[in-house]
């Protein structure tokens, strides 16, 4: 059993689909027999959302409570702690208890490098899971205390390969998948070929946001999101007899505007937020899917960056098939089967088609992948295993 340090970005966003993709570490680590604490700062000003609300403050107990409710709901020995890095205010916890678990830590994992604190350092064993590959590596993410991990691991599992346009900064990025815990979505209702008419006339849904956080300029190029990608399928639904349904967050604006012009071309547009709104409806959300259709950002198609989704691990695991743009994933995980990849509009019509052909088959698969692939069981016993041969690795060229 080891100590476990995990850093996120869960309580300044608490959204089920948010939350999730850090969650899954916090249980499976806590399954496999770890002592897991999790530790979130501030990260900046006005940084903590309420979803009730829909506002922006720094006020961080909605957000501490969401996660520590469904520490507790999972039976998990664990505590959730936020500090205010401006006032330096904990929640959940004191400072001494703070330093104390940092010190005594076997090994702090920070998830998608939203959170530094000068007090990491205390923890002899560190490393950054990089969540969002190509954005972290220019810098918008993570750049503090970029220089002081012992090991890295990448969503971008493409990253070093002559055809991938993501720069290493320096660094060699070890490929890691999003992890998920298959039991939190075992059901009756996930048994293929059960759902009857209702399951044969859902729509393949996603949830996603629509520009995130824009385009980036990178040496004179530039780097998009999900929205230059949807924009590429917009008239797809016309060439579809399932229906398309997406569940869209983002700047109420211009979700309004785009939603207009999305339901013209055929699709279905929900509100994330209400589907995020807690762990029930987002589940209930997925599992009433008939599978998952959607594109990736533009800057992960661009590079080739084999990135892979923590939304449509959950998918997966619920059993319904993924159709997703491909990433260059499709390099390093079998598809045609529970996942299918595609790379234009004209394949994306064939994935459906192909799922709609032997959907029973699809659901099967897809959970399959989720188990031999995604599972925390295969995912986690192996980053840590090289996490800590990284550490070793390290050592002996400090001693040399």
């Amino acid at each position: 059993m080891a100590r476990i340090v995990v850093c996120g970005y869960t309580i300044r966003h608490p959204l089920a689909g948010n939350i999730l993709a850090y969650f899954h570490y916090l249980l499976g680590l806590h399954y496999l027999g770890h002592e897991v604490v999790y530790l979130e700062e501030s990260g900046w000003s006005q940084s903590c959302y309420n979803p009730i609300n829909r506002d922006y403050s720094d006020d961080p107990l909605f957000g501490l409570h969401a996660v520590q409710t469904l520490i507790n709901t999972y039976g998990m020995n664990a505590t959730a702690c936020y500090v205010n890095r401006e006032t330096r205010t904990v929640y959940g916890a004191d400072w001494l208890e703070v330093e104390q678990r940092l010190k005594t830590a076997d090994l702090l994992l920070n998830i998608g490098g939203v959170c530094w604190l000068p007090e990491f350092l205390l923890c002899q064993h560190r490393v950054l899971i990089d969540m969002d590959p190509f954005f972290t590596q220019i810098g918008q993410f993570a750049a503090e205390g970029r220089n002081d991990y012992h090991a890295y691991f990448s969503y971008g599992a493409n990253i070093g390969q002559s055809y991938c346009g993501i720069p290493s900064d320096g660094i060699k990025w070890l490929p890691t998948v999003p992890p998920v815990v298959p039991e939190i979505w075992s059901s009756p209702v996930l048994v293929p070929g059960q759902g009857g008419e209702e399951q044969e006339n859902a729509p393949f849904t996603t949830i996603a946001n629509w520009s995130a956080y824009g385009k980036i300029i990178y040496k004179g190029e530039s780097y998009g999101q999900k929205d230059e990608e949807f924009m590429r399928l917009l008239e797809l639904p016309s060439y579809c007899t399932q229906q398309l349904e997406l569940a869209l967050s983002g700047k109420d604006k211009e979700i309004a505007e785009i939603a207009k012009s999305l339901q013209t071309a055929g699709w279905l547009v929900r509100d994330a937020g209400e589907i995020s709104a807690n762990l029930s409806t987002y589940s209930t959300y997925i599992t009433g899917s008939r599978g998952e259709f959607s594109v990736a950002k533009h800057a992960y198609v661009k590079t080739r960056s084999g990135w892979f989704s923590d939304r449509s691990v959950c998918y997966l695991a619920a059993g319904r098939p993924v159709i997703l743009q491909d990433t260059g994933f499709s390099d390093w995980l079998r598809t045609g089967d529970g996942v299918l990849a595609f790379s234009s509009l004209k394949e994306a019509v064939d994935c459906i088609e192909r799922v709609n052909a032997d959907y029973p088959a699809h659901c099967l698969a897809a959970r399959e992948i989720a188990e031999q692939t995604f599972s925390y069981k295969v995912v986690l016993p192996r980053l840590l295993e090289t996490a800590i041969h990284a550490r070793n690795e390290l050592r002996r060229v400090e001693v040399r």
